[in-house]
């Protein structure tokens, strides 16, 4: 068991980065920040925060991006939260978890200060709250959205006959900064048996003039129908939400560069295609026997084998290949002769979907066994469809094939007398009877029984003592969970050094700022952990009086002091701050482990 847990965990060596950053950490009474969840890789599961603190004027707004550098090829994954502050004071947003690589990830917390707000941002605060209700929230008219985004399901063809292939397509067209799509439905195609496309990588687009306009045009889903019954079939509306980019003027008056240029938010749209019928034709009546399969098809056929002795099995073998709807051939009518056994065909299907119908190859393997000598002829069979394009029917011929049959083998496995008039000896009857068998014989001596050996009585056994020793984990395991603030003083050390990690990431790219930010953090979740002191109430003077009363050395003291202000003075003035991170970090990490152990102590 321990050697597999070890095998599994080898295949996530790989660092996968899941961190949470805003838009700003300090921010009045009703104004607007954002929050980005950002997953540098794919995930699923993703649980947000609570966000009881604050209104969630918007979100979760998705949006990835794709990058390839010298061959390396790198993808991420960000999810946007509108936020709203209700009153002042600092609020700590917790961590989100999504599960990436076969583990759940944790982000960052997020420590935002909420200041007193001015007018202006009491005023958005109002609107925002009004505008909450409505799906809708940007700034074009109905009217306006159809100019510029909307969506569209378009049929190759609108008049076709029952049974034929209509290539489909879902496109979105956009004249504006489309982010992401929130939620879609796609149409049921009652009425029609449905084959959807195989969609590849990321949407594909194009650009595409509609009405003399031109426009970026999406293409959300493709497939391939085929009508079941005649008639006027309707094919129901496509439904979207739109994530759309929209610039906004700035009221603030205290900022002259916002109201010169102006701000962005993503808002959410809903769109929804127009109805599309579709007029079906009934199929021309005819005296052929009809297969049922409407489009363009050839027939290959082959015996496997030409000459034969009886009991030997061979192999027809029938390839319908061309266009259409193969799966509808469940079966090719042959007539084999009465003296042959025979079995249901064996199918293999090699069909390809693609945007302008299907295609491929159906193929059928039919066992049979001819129990006789003599010269036997498989008939011939004329295989009948309707071909749309000719808008008739289409016979096809599989010709006749002879099979030459010689008297079989007398020691065959099971046989039986035949006294019909062709005087034949014997007639194998597959394995009905077999003969007395002469050769050798296995012994087994008594105590090669299993049961009461030792593997009966350990198989026995394994299951009782294993419940036991669950039984004894599982207690103890309760009683140390038990024990909360126990086993979140026992964990502070862990917990610290997974955020000192964070804070390592910034050391390559020379971000001091949230490099000391993340060291201030994690210095102080340690503490907040291991005397179970909320993080609001840590103060200078109550870490140095906890640390003094676990008898900390006074040089120990001095170093977290010094580390502290560093932090302090690098959150406000990071242009200022001078020295080597990674030696910071360095020392950062012997200072926990000389705390560690001067505390335990």
């Amino acid at each position: 068991m321990f050697v597999v847990i070890a095998l599994a965990g080898c295949f996530n060596l790989y660092a996968q980065d899941f961190t949470a950053t805003v838009s700003k950490s300090t921010v009045g009474v009703g104004e607007q920040f954002q929050i980005d969840f950002t997953l540098n890789g794919n995930g699923s599961n993703f649980a947000p925060p609570s966000f009881s603190d604050f209104q969630n004027a918007g979100g979760p707004f998705q949006s990835s991006s794709f990058q390839s550098v010298n061959g390396v090829n790198s993808q991420s994954i960000t999810l946007t939260y509108v936020l709203i502050p209700h009153k002042e004071g600092t609020f700590t947003i917790g961590s989100a978890t999504i599960h990436s690589g076969g583990k759940t990830l944790s982000s960052n917390p997020i420590t935002i200060k909420v200041v007193k707000g001015g007018a202006a941002q009491q005023q958005q605060q109002n609107s925002t709250a009004k505008q909450g209700s409505n799906s809708q929230q940007g700034g074009m008219s109905d009217a306006q959205l159809k100019q510029n985004l909307f969506i569209r399901v378009l049929p190759e063809k609108t008049k076709v006959y029952l049974g034929e292939a209509i290539p489909i397509t879902v496109k979105v067209y956009t004249r504006v900064d489309l982010q992401a799509f929130q939620d879609a439905t796609m149409p049921d195609y009652t009425g029609f048996y449905c084959e959807n496309v195989p969609q590849k990588g990321q949407f594909a687009t194009e650009r595409e003039v509609v009405n003399g306009v031109p426009y970026q045009a999406i293409v959300f889903k493709q497939s391939v129908i085929f009508p079941q019954h005649s008639g006027k079939l309707k094919i129901d509306p496509a439904t979207a939400q739109c994530v759309v980019l929209e610039r906004v003027k700035n009221t603030d008056p205290n900022d002259i560069f916002g109201q010169f240029f102006g701000s962005a938010k993503k808002v959410v749209y809903n769109i929804k295609s127009e109805p599309v019928t579709i007029d079906v034709m009934p199929l021309p009546a005819t005296d052929k026997p009809f297969s049922g399969m409407v489009g363009h098809i050839t027939i290959k056929s082959t015996l496997d084998k030409s000459s034969v002795k009886a009991n030997d099995a061979v192999n027809v073998n029938v390839t319908v290949s061309g266009d259409g709807e193969l799966k509808l051939i469940d079966s090719i009518p042959f007539k084999f002769p009465t003296d042959f056994d025979h079995y249901d065909a064996k199918i293999n299907d090699h069909l390809n979907i693609t945007p302008t119908g299907v295609s491929g190859s159906r193929s059928f393997s039919y066992l049979i066994i001819p129990r006789h000598q003599g010269n036997y002829k498989i008939p011939a069979v004329d295989f009948t469809y309707f071909d749309p394009n000719k808008k008739s029917y289409v016979t096809l011929n599989i010709p006749e094939m002879a099979l030459d049959v010689a008297k079989g083998d007398n020691n065959s496995a099971a046989v039986t007398m035949n006294t019909s008039v062709n005087k034949e000896d014997v007639k194998v009857l597959a394995s009905d009877i077999r003969y007395i068998h002469t050769g050798h014989l296995p012994a087994y001596q008594s105590d090669d029984y299993f049961l009461y050996s030792v593997p009966f009585y350990a198989g026995v056994f394994a299951p009782l003592l294993g419940f036991i020793g669950f039984f004894f984990v599982r207690k103890r395991y309760v009683e140390l969970h038990q024990d909360t603030v126990g086993l979140k003083q026992r964990g502070a050390t862990r917990m610290a050094k997974k955020r000192l990690k964070a804070a390592n990431n910034f050391i390559a790219s020379n971000n001091k700022e949230k490099f000391y930010d993340e060291l201030h953090t994690a210095i102080n979740s340690y503490l907040s952990d291991k005397f179970t002191i909320p993080v609001a109430d840590l103060s200078r003077d109550t870490i140095t009086g906890k640390l003094t009363e676990k008898k900390v050395s006074p040089e120990t003291l001095q170093q977290l002091s010094t580390v502290l202000d560093n932090c302090e003075f690098a959150r406000y003035a990071p242009a200022s701050v001078t020295g080597n991170l990674t030696e910071v970090y360095n020392s950062t990490v012997t200072l926990i482990t000389k705390l560690e152990d001067e505390i335990a102590r």
